[in-house]
């Protein structure tokens, strides 16, 4: 376990809540598989990206307690490159420009079990999340997010985009003023996990058909 604190020093050991760092990005520099990094309530202004290493947990005090930011000199980078088997919760996301909030990692590989995002808000001028299967590793299990009771505020831009064989879980999740909450399409035919390119829904609890080229309003049976 390692803690961040407002009150921090990188220069600390981070391994105790009275001795923390005072930066994600130290704490994701020396975290390995297993490890979790705590971040106590603050204000968090970070080095964009941040990539999460195999295996490494962030979890914040709480979704409105615990605020990200990126430094003036990043703001138009994404935030956070996922690998597998990590896991984000418990925090906002805010104040970059261009880039995703989450992103697989480059040759990310997912082996045991997908990147999981629970209790998360972003808001953003730049775009919530893109999933693309060309990004994870050949060997992988699976190309695949779980996100679980996450915000996007997306201002005229695409909340979530899916594509090039990604497989998404997406529960109670919630997107505002993005162009499209979420936009799921094709890629190459040479890209993706499984290599043919192709983004597949499956939907449950619906009513409603459509076909490729269509744009579709369904309404809940539940």
């Amino acid at each position: 376990l390692y803690d961040v604190a407002e009150s921090g020093s990188d220069t600390n050991s981070g391994d105790h809540p009275q001795d923390p760092y005072a930066s994600i990005t130290k704490a994701l520099s020396v975290a390995t598989a297993g490890d979790t990094v705590h971040v106590f309530p603050g204000e968090y202004q970070e080095i964009f990206p941040m990539t999460i290493p195999v295996g490494v947990a962030i979890k914040g005090h709480s979704i409105r307690s615990v605020n990200i930011s990126p430094t003036s000199g990043t703001n138009t980078n994404d935030a956070f490159l996922l690998n597998g088997e990590t896991t984000v919760s418990d925090l906002t996301i805010k104040d970059f420009y261009n880039g995703y909030a989450f992103k697989f990692a480059s040759n990310a590989s997912v082996t045991s079990r997908s990147p999981y995002l629970k209790n998360i808000t972003v808001i953003t001028k730049g775009k919530g999340v893109l999933a693309d299967g060309k990004d994870v590793a050949s060997g992988s299990n699976e190309a695949s997010m779980l996100f679980h009771s996450c915000t996007f505020i997306t201002p005229g831009v695409d909340a979530a985009t899916f594509t090039n064989g990604v497989r998404i879980e997406w529960l109670n999740c919630f997107s505002y003023f993005a162009n499209k909450g979420i936009s799921a399409y094709d890629g190459t035919s040479s890209d993706g996990k499984y290599g043919d390119g192709k983004t597949r829904i499956r939907l449950s609890g619906i009513s409603g058909t459509f076909t490729a080229g269509n744009t579709v309003t369904f309404t809940s049976t539940d």
